[in-house]
């Protein structure tokens, strides 16, 4: 330990520990899209996917529809490989535009719900990096179909899932979105 005198320093420790969970919870997320499971073999979330990833994927996880948040954009590359990819492997391709930056009201919050009542399962839900928008739909998902506790269903709303709506961020409006359904569904008829 002669030669490593920052050894003996705990807070450069911790900033190294620190330093080396980052990276490695970065990397995971840049690596995986984001893909999470939301309940298994019912619905996934992820960030947006290369057209050979939705190939790997749709077929590993047997899905039968894709929700694709972000909205549709015929001129894009991601969305033209995106539906391909769906058509190919007979999968329902639906699109909903929403912002990760503005609130939804009851009535989109409803269509949404209406979208993934209909689809046929197993469900993968995405929008471009899989932390705002998905997280929203996915708590959504959880309280209002699953019928899990809203604390429970929030939960999908979390930095654990890059979801941030702090400091700069203007990402809190999906978390104002989700509790403010969830408090309406909680009031006496």
């Amino acid at each position: 330990m002669r030669g490593c005198p920052w050894m003996k320093n705990p807070g450069a420790i911790l900033l190294c520990v620190l330093t080396v969970m980052t990276t490695g919870y970065v990397w995971r997320r840049v690596d995986t899209r984001n893909f999470q499971t939301v309940v298994p073999g019912k619905v996934y979330r992820s960030g947006q996917l290369t057209e050979g990833q939705w190939a790997a994927y749709l077929q590993q996880y047997a899905i039968k529809s894709l929700l694709n948040l972000r909205g549709e954009h015929r001129e894009a590359g991601w969305y033209q490989g995106e539906v391909r990819t769906a058509a190919q492997l007979g999968v329902t391709h639906y699109d909903v535009k929403m912002s990760a930056i503005r609130e939804l009201d009851h009535g989109m919050v409803e269509t949404i719900l209406a979208i993934i009542r209909q689809a046929s399962t197993p469900l993968w839900i995405h929008c471009r990096s899989g932390a705002d928008r998905s997280g929203l739909i996915a708590s959504l998902y959880l309280f209002a179909i699953e019928g899990q506790r809203a604390e429970v269903a929030a939960q999908q709303l979390s930095i654990f899932y890059g979801h941030f709506p702090y400091l700069w961020s203007r990402s809190g409006a999906m978390d104002r979105s989700f509790w403010r359904y969830a408090g309406r569904q909680s009031l006496p008829e």
